[in-house]
């Protein structure tokens, strides 16, 4: 039932798709003759000359008869590039992307078959170009109609993924409410699977479909898409009878991660020379996300420092004419998983400032395993000014140059910080440290300390590259007003 329900669907997504290329081939080919004076000329037509006329006669005779290789060439590309199953599963920008990938890979291989059978000379190059572009367009409009469809009448109800749960019938409430959640999934939670044959028939508004024992029966009578595992009423036999039978019946199985503690984690499967892995995290793992931030760390840090190098030169100079000392203040920070690298800063305290520490450690005005004073004696007048503007920061753009560092992330903490963590709070080394994260555009040191920690693994547990340029907007009126800077 369920692979009769996934033929019905994948049919009639692509009778829509082929009529809509038809009508699109259709289109561009009225427009090609009955603008003739605007559309006189074909791109590279052969041995031709460059620009040769193309007239009704070539349109009718050579380019109508395409459309018998387009529509499967087009429609198997769509297969192949998985575009039909983005129209239930993927955002709209990602199915947009697959859907110009197909078309590509089906006009390279037209393109392949007119050359092979020497055709590729009778046929108008820009006609063809212009279905080409047009199609990408009318494919996306024609899925856009499809997912409304879905959403809308569910197509007769074949459309529906079947879900069926196994666990105790207290235990299935919370996740039936959240795989019903959304129309647009298109799930059905058909009933409820019991681990065992002992357990007990409580009542529940959920279908009983059975127990464990009866579990391929239940799979293909019901047409069953998907089984999840939930709640705590199973074990690892348990877990070994339902992957076995649902690999040999090719459904699919999920496992709910709340078993193991996690509520905001994220799971993946590695495979480590034929053996797999299931990595659990609540640290962001997207690969070509995690990748972007770094090509926007490098991008954004060279810019920093090519446009604030004036600034940045007039910073070392009045700090070397005010006393003579060094330039910048390097510190041992802890980075990420607290690997300790030195992190720069221009120096705005006095030459001994380290060893005057000790004697102001009475008057830390945060909470926690952090020092600050807000008249701290040892900050000198220039000083004063290039922490109130964060001038004194510019330098870190050199650890984000160097990978130790990120522009939006938790700050880097002193290791003898890190040692007096409670054991929450250490996981904020679990992401590359930056130079502005939600703490700095949300008061910074008017923020006590615990809250601060809070602002460090909300970010990571919410991390997104969107979340990331929005801090950075945020950060430049954070600086110019000069928001709990100290």
């Amino acid at each position: 039932m369920r692979r009769e329900h996934e033929a019905r669907f994948l049919f009639s997504a692509m009778l829509v798709d082929a009529l809509s290329l038809i009508l699109c081939y259709l289109f561009v080919t009225e427009l090609r003759q009955t603008f003739p004076d605007w559309w006189p000329f074909d791109l590279f037509p052969g041995a031709e000359p460059v620009l040769a006329p193309v007239g009704r006669v070539t349109v009718t005779r050579h380019m109508l008869p395409l459309l018998l290789p387009i529509v499967p060439l087009w429609l198997a590309s769509l297969a192949f590039f998985r575009a039909y199953e983005g129209i239930r599963t993927l955002g709209r920008l990602l199915s947009l992307a697959r859907i110009s990938v197909a078309v590509g890979g089906a006009f390279s291989v037209l393109l392949a078959l007119l050359w092979s059978v020497q055709k590729s000379g009778l046929v108008s190059r820009t006609h063809l170009l212009a279905f080409v572009v047009c199609s990408v367009p009318t494919l996306f409009f024609s899925h856009g109609v499809i997912r409304w469809s879905l959403m809308r009448q569910r197509l007769r109800d074949f459309n529906l993924t079947y879900v069926a749960l196994v666990c105790l019938p207290h235990e299935a409430t919370p996740l039936r409410q959240a795989l019903e959640s959304n129309p647009e999934w298109g799930t059905r939670v058909v009933g409820l699977i019991l681990p065992r044959a002992s357990d007990v028939y409580t009542e529940t508004d959920l279908q009983i479909l059975g127990n464990l024992k009866q579990l391929p029966e239940i799979l293909v009578r019901e047409g069953i898409h998907k089984v999840f595992l939930t709640g705590q009423s199973w074990d690892i036999q348990v877990l070994r009878q339902v992957a076995a039978t649902c690999e040999n019946l090719g459904v699919r199985l999920g496992i709910e991660a709340e078993f193991l503690g996690f509520r905001s984690g994220q799971a993946h499967l590695e495979d480590y020379a034929h053996h797999s892995v299931l990595i659990f995290s609540k640290t962001p793992m997207s690969g070509l996300a995690l990748f972007f931030k770094r090509v926007m760390d490098v991008v954004g840090a060279s810019f920093a420092l090519m446009v604030s190098s004036p600034i940045l030169l007039a910073a070392a100079v009045a700090i070397k004419l005010q006393d003579g000392g060094p330039v910048f203040f390097k510190q041992v920070r802890s980075g990420l998983y607290g690997r300790t690298f030195d992190v720069y800063k221009f120096r705005t305290m006095v030459v001994d400032a380290e060893a005057r520490k000790k004697e102001l450690e009475a008057m830390n005005e945060m909470e926690g395993p952090v020092f600050k004073i807000k008249r701290d004696p040892r900050i000198t007048r220039l000083g004063a000014f290039l922490r109130k503007t964060s001038i004194d920061e510019f330098p870190q753009f050199w650890n984000v140059l160097r990978g130790e560092m990120s522009l939006v992330g938790p700050r880097p903490p002193i290791p003898k910080e890190v040692s007096e963590y409670a054991l929450w709070q250490v996981r904020r080394l679990s992401m590359r440290p930056g130079i502005t994260c939600i703490w700095q555009v949300s008061g910074r040191n008017d923020v006590n300390f615990d809250t601060w920690m809070k602002m460090d693994l909300e970010y990571i547990d919410h991390w997104s590259l969107f979340l990331d340029i929005k801090l950075l907007l945020l950060t430049v009126p954070a600086v110019l007003f000069a928001r709990g800077a100290r």
